[in-house]
């Protein structure tokens, strides 16, 4: 699923997606709090995604 693909283009980086702002701190803290892991925050692209896995 694409989250708000239009202001988070698979390519962009912190500079331009908004997920990457501030404002998404708090939703990223849900994310990775029950295991999500965003390429995003780990590598500065794809901010529309993140995956959940089971261990």
């Amino acid at each position: 699923m694409d989250l708000d693909p239009e202001r988070n283009q698979l390519r962009w980086g912190r500079s331009r997606a908004s997920f990457a702002k501030p404002d998404y701190d708090a939703f990223w803290s849900i994310v990775e709090g029950h295991g999500g892991t965003s390429l995003g925050r780990k590598r500065d692209y794809d901010w529309m995604h993140f995956q959940l896995c089971n261990e």
